[in-house]
C-alpha cells in the first residue's frame, strides 16, 4: 500500500480533526485514510464516461447469443449444489 505525507496542516485543524477520530474511537490515521478512500470514490459521470468507453470496444451481441448466454449461465447455476449457509439472501 502506498503511504503520504501532509504538511502545512494548521494546528488547530489537526487537532480537532484528532478529536473528531477520538470521539468515533478511530486513530486519526484511520480516519484520514476513510476521508481518502470517500473522496476517491468515482462520480456517477466518471463511472458513465468508463461504461460509454468499455461499451465502445465491445462488439454487439445479438439477441439469439445473448439468450444462450443466460440458458448456459443458468444451467452452470442450476448444475451447483445448493448450500442455504452460503444463500445470498440473508
Amino acid at each position: 500500500m502506498a503511504s503520504m505525507v501532509i504538511r502545512n496542516i494548521p494546528d488547530d485543524v489537526l487537532e480537532r480533526f484528532k478529536q473528531r477520530a477520538r470521539a468515533d474511537g478511530k486513530s486519526a490515521e484511520q480516519l484520514a485514510r476513510e476521508v481518502i478512500a470517500e473522496k476517491a470514490v468515482p462520480s456517477r459521470e466518471e463511472l458513465i464516461r468508463e461504461a460509454a468507453s468499455i461499451r465502445a470496444r465491445s462488439k454487439p451481441v445479438g439477441l439469439e447469443t445473448a439468450l444462450r448466454i443466460m440458458q448456459e449461465a443458468r444451467a452452470e447455476r442450476d448444475a451447483r449444489p445448493y448450500l442455504p449457509d452460503l444463500d445470498d439472501d440473508h
